[in-house]
């Protein structure tokens, strides 16, 4: 069965999707009898697109093609093409939204993925704002439509975490907290290691591709927070971003940093709801060396979920291109196996 799958957004995931399509394709077709095609793929400036697919050798050029310039690619590519065209022209099963994640109002992520239910497509998402912003009303729509949203790469991106909670269909969540922002955590770990103050760890983590030229969505606290937001909503408990108390990192001193390992303890940038005391919160916090969170650095997360019958532990790797397109991926195979 051929799949047809249309990707919105082509920086490191969009780009790390395409080769591992071209790497698993055949994998992924002898296992599971699915054969996924890349029909078209936009930026932020135009698009390719075929009905028929590109081909391994188009979406292997296209990798290696400067951001925002696919549209050129020839014979496929177009300048300023909206999505009325994309669709009419190649009719997608799945639209991968893969925009990057605003948090002034979700744009263009909330459009483009009501866009696609209107369309008839299920969704795969990584961009994590449209579903902060409009949770309840996408499930709602897909359901009445009866498509599916997948959403795996939108938190813990490297893991599969989000499959956690949507296993624990009866059992009650008491608390859920941990590290949930790989930029941070790295931060942090840099600051210990090397008892420097933040602004320099900051340059460090830029230095290397780690953080955002402007990474004032981890700084302050906001990726976590929307990365709680959809796990509330994840486990049916509505929680607004707005809901969610922040406390930027910039609070941390290296004085802070210091005293605490003089304690025997270290900082982390800790996310947590309490369903019990309906608080949300992001907040540096001094824990003990001997917490189980306190040796998870560097771009690691984990998470503790505290349920009616014990506590799960879950860790793995926050984020990177590759291992946050091999969740999407995973979520490709799931919507394509459930009747696309």
């Amino acid at each position: 069965m051929n799949i047809k799958i249309f990707i919105n957004g082509f920086g490191c995931v969009g780009r790390a999707l395409a080769k591992i399509i071209v790497e698993k394709r055949d994998v992924i077709e002898k296992k599971y009898g699915l054969r996924i095609e890349v029909v078209a793929i936009k930026d932020s400036r135009g698009a390719v697109f075929s009905s028929e697919g590109l081909d391994i050798n188009d979406l292997l050029k296209l990798i290696e093609y400067p951001r925002s310039s696919i549209g050129l690619y020839e014979p496929y590519g177009r300048m300023d093409i909206g999505l009325d065209e994309i669709y009419d022209q190649c009719s997608p099963d799945i639209h991968v939204e893969l925009t990057p994640s605003n948090y002034d109002g979700g744009e263009p992520g909330i459009s483009n993925v009501l866009y696609a239910l209107k369309r008839g497509a299920n969704v795969v998402l990584a961009n994590k704002a449209a579903l902060v912003y409009k949770f309840r009303e996408i499930m709602g729509i897909a359901r009445k439509k009866g498509l599916v949203v997948k959403y795996k790469a939108t938190v813990m991106g490297g893991t599969p975490f989000i499959d956690i909670l949507l296993s624990l269909k009866t059992i009650h969540v008491s608390k859920i907290y941990g590290i949930l922002n790989a930029t941070t955590n790295y931060v942090l770990t840099y600051m210990h290691r090397h008892l420097v103050d933040l602004d320099e760890a900051l340059g460090n983590a830029k230095s290397i591709g780690i953080a955002e030229k402007n990474p004032i969505y981890d700084i302050e606290g906001i990726d976590a927070a929307a990365k709680l937001v959809i796990m509330s909503n994840t486990l049916g408990i509505p929680l607004g971003i707005n809901d969610v108390m922040r406390t930027s990192l910039r609070n941390v001193s290296l004085k802070d940093i210091v005293d605490a390992l003089r304690k025997g303890e270290v900082i982390k940038y800790i996310a947590q709801i309490d369903f019990e005391e309906q608080l949300a919160e992001v907040a540096p916090r001094r824990i003990e060396s001997n917490n189980m969170l306190a040796g998870i650095d560097g771009l690691m997360n984990a998470v503790v979920i505290e349920h009616e019958y014990g506590n799960i532990f879950f860790s793995g790797k926050g984020g990177g291109c590759r291992e946050t397109a091999s969740m999407v991926l995973e979520d490709i195979l799931s919507a394509s196996m459930r009747g696309v």
